[in-house]
């Protein structure tokens, strides 16, 4: 017992001075306000993690600028007066003619999903006793529209600094609440529509994708109807519903046939009373532009504008550049004519069966936005409220296009300056081309199908 007594605080003598020893004193960090300030603001500029963030105080400050602009900017009248005109035609006098349905600027040359919308624009406003509940309604779809960019941007990883770009612009604000342009219903349908597509890309399961892809095309068929630009997208939706459909072509059918049924639907009082003067007068694809409101070709004066031969090299240089889009950017190791020869020959067959989804939103992707851009690039007319047409995809290019912060700020400043430039002048146009040329082929050069594993995109779905 005595043994044993003495021998335990000999052990805790011992063990004593080791704990001792394993204690560290505390140092505090040195204190870099200057360096976290940068970190700060590396972060919020260049990682993309960042828009989490960022897009939810964009949101909040458009809402407010829009507020801002309606209550301090006047309301300018340029079309709104005359939609309501041809509206009144409609619904009060019966009018389904379209070869006399007009208003103070014209005959209506928009589809029926146009007079559909502007009928319920009509009921809000009362034709023209309240506009400012039209500017109200055309605020709340600018910042919807807005929001789906987001969805976009955020799928695609965009840089915050790309992003904080599409709220800069003047124009593109007075479009929306200011003048209450069509073009701003047909903006949004497109952009839910490249986020319908690019989700049925990255699934995992045929059967689904055939399924999204063809609701998808539902959507796409009634921005259409709304206004032709949206066929700009056209040649990218072809060859998106082509890579979502593993190359099986019967498989891409249904998303036709939908995109034609809606058409039909929304223009069935036309098409049932004077269905070549509808078909005539909203879809005219020999219509002429003025060139007087030509953003895009001063330059080259009203006689080159108007001249067929110059027309006809704008369709063959957009078909040149799309067929160039689409084989560089086939998925490596594939050659894209001989793959859809193989479809045509096997229609039923999975022919490029075996792609990842990483690959196929990739290819969506890219077939969509650029297909538009190029289709801008070669327009034969761009007004001012065309802008909506591609403005909310700068920040996709910039991004694609690799361009650092120091160039792509002066770009855009640019590109806003050649927009709000009035009247149109040749200086403006030719440095709008030139802006849109340099962005595009930057996008087309740096580019490229990344090393993805399927596992990491899945993760990241």
């Amino acid at each position: 017992m005595s043994e044993s007594t003495n021998s335990e605080p000999k052990e805790v003598a011992e063990t004593a001075p080791s704990a001792t020893v394993q204690k560290k004193e505390f140092v505090r960090p040195p204190v870099t306000i200057g360096k976290d300030i940068v970190d700060g603001l590396k972060y919020m500029l260049f990682n993309p993690d960042a828009n989490i963030i960022l897009m939810p105080l964009l949101l909040l400050t458009e809402s407010m600028v829009l507020k801002l602009i309606v209550n301090n900017v006047a309301y300018t009248e340029i079309d709104y007066k005359a939609y309501m005109e041809q509206l009144a035609m409609i619904d009060d006098l019966g009018e389904l003619n379209y070869d006399h349905i007009e208003g103070g600027t014209g005959p209506l040359v928009y589809p029926a999903g146009h007079v559909i919308l502007f009928r319920c624009m009509r009921w809000l406003t009362e034709g023209m006793e309240h506009v400012e509940r039209g500017q109200a309604a055309f605020r709340y779809l600018y910042l919807l529209t807005l929001f789906h960019q987001f969805l976009v941007y955020y799928r695609l990883q965009i840089p915050p600094w790309c992003i904080a770009v599409v709220c800069l612009s003047k124009r593109l604000h007075s479009i929306y609440v200011l003048r209450l342009f069509n073009d701003c219903f047909t903006t949004l349908f497109v952009i839910h529509c490249v986020l319908g597509y690019w989700r049925a890309a990255s699934l995992q399961s045929p059967k689904t994708r055939f399924i999204v892809s063809t609701l998808t095309s539902l959507v796409y068929g009634f921005a259409v109807s709304v206004k032709m630009n949206a066929l700009l997208y056209l040649p990218g939706v072809l060859a998106a519903l082509y890579v979502i459909n593993d190359g099986r072509i019967i498989a891409c059918v249904p998303s036709l046939l939908a995109m034609l049924a809606v058409q039909i639907v929304v223009a069935l009082p036309f098409l049932r009373s004077y269905p070549y003067q509808y078909l005539h007068g909203a879809f005219n694809f020999s219509r002429q532009f003025m060139f007087e409101w030509s953003v895009n070709w001063q330059f080259i004066g009203e006689d080159g504008f108007l001249s067929p031969e110059f027309q006809r090299s704008l369709l063959l240089s957009q078909v040149v550049l799309l067929v160039y889009l689409f084989a560089s950017r086939w998925t490596p190791g594939r050659a894209l004519f001989k793959d859809i020869a193989s479809s045509i020959i096997h229609p039923f067959s999975a022919v490029i069966a075996g792609s990842t989804s990483a690959q196929r939103t990739f290819l969506v992707s890219r077939f969509l936005i650029c297909a538009n851009y190029i289709g801008i690039l070669f327009s034969r007319s761009l007004h001012y409220q065309f802008l909506t047409w591609y403005h909310w995809t700068i920040p996709i290019m910039l991004a694609w296009s690799r361009m650092p912060i120091y160039l792509g700020l002066p770009w855009y400043v640019l590109h806003e300056y050649c927009w709000n430039s009035y009247p149109p002048n040749s200086t403006a146009s030719a440095l709008l081309i030139a802006l849109n040329s340099i962005l595009l082929l930057k996008v087309l050069v740096s580019d490229r199908m990344p090393e993805v594993k399927e596992e990491a995109h899945e993760k990241a779905e």
